[in-house]
């Protein structure tokens, strides 16, 4: 029996439909109306990391997830929604999945929260969705750490109250990348903000361009700092402002405070830094 073909017209709407739906993702969800995430998304799916593509993103309400079988699944939202204070859970939440159905974080209009990716033999296995553009206007909190971008989606502020003496070992493509992902010059290196040997994630989130010399030099040594205080057992919480020029997506310097307490929580070191990030030919 022959198949019947569609006819061209048919063809192009077939096309357009599936181009549309690219640019709508939250449809028939509680946040299809937002302009705020739908902007974001619109320009999310422009960015290519390898061979992802984001538009296969799906999203799903989460009282939807709730009323299904999947008792798993929701429990692990419930729980990651207790990371943020209990006056923001409320609202409009969607859970989101990336091409293989895996289950990738929350998402409101405002705040993310996911798990970073986790070393599997030699590998960093990454979660994607904190691998694109990000969220304007927002915070992140991806595992014990928070990030938040100004209204360009920018990181402006990372935070974390206690770092985790962890190596989250490396993704170097996602290293490599995020140079050119962020504007980055010549002499750059892809620079962590929380340190890997400190848990810090291998996603785009935890990076942006920085010059070699800083990056290997005065920054690191700050973050040893911070890593032989939990290596004496101490708590150390990590502070970092990311400063930049008008639009630039490449900052021009960071200030970065590291506190040490003791087991009785008192303060016994405060280690701080003012990095300039200047490319070095433009330095005066």
């Amino acid at each position: 029996m022959k198949r019947a073909s569609l006819s061209p017209v048919a063809a192009i709407l077939l096309v357009l439909g599936i181009l549309l739906a690219s640019f709508a993702p939250f449809k028939g969800t509680r946040l299809e109306n937002s302009q705020k995430l739908n902007g974001w998304w619109k320009e999310a799916v422009k960015i290519r990391f390898g061979s992802v593509k984001f538009n296969t993103f799906t999203f799903k309400d989460l009282k939807s997830i709730g009323k299904n079988p999947d008792k798993e699944l929701y429990d692990k939202c419930r729980s990651m929604l207790k990371r943020i204070p209990a006056y923001s859970r409320s609202g409009k939440w969607l859970a989101v999945f990336d091409n293989r159905r895996q289950f990738c974080g929350l998402l409101s209009e405002n705040i993310i929260i996911a798990d970073a990716g986790v070393k599997k033999g030699q590998e960093v296995y990454l979660n994607m969705f904190l691998n694109t553009i990000h969220l304007p206007s927002a915070k992140y909190v991806v595992d014990n750490i928070h990030y938040y971008t100004d209204s360009q989606g920018r990181i402006t502020r990372v935070f974390c109250s206690d770092l985790k003496l962890k190596s989250r070992g490396r993704n170097l493509f996602s290293q490599k990348y995020s140079v050119k992902f962020k504007d980055g010059v010549s002499g750059d290196n892809c620079g962590h903000l929380i340190p890997q040997a400190l848990d810090g994630p291998a996603e785009q989130i935890n990076y942006v361009p920085q010059r070699r010399d800083l990056n290997g030099g005065e920054i690191l040594a700050l973050e040893q700092k911070a890593i032989n205080a939990k290596k004496h057992g101490r708590k150390v919480s990590y502070e970092i402002r990311i400063l930049y020029h008008g639009n630039d997506k490449r900052p021009y310097g960071f200030e970065n405070n590291v506190k040490v307490y003791n087991q009785d929580g008192k303060l016994i070191n405060n280690y701080t830094g003012i990095f300039d990030n200047t490319p070095k030919k433009n330095r005066h």
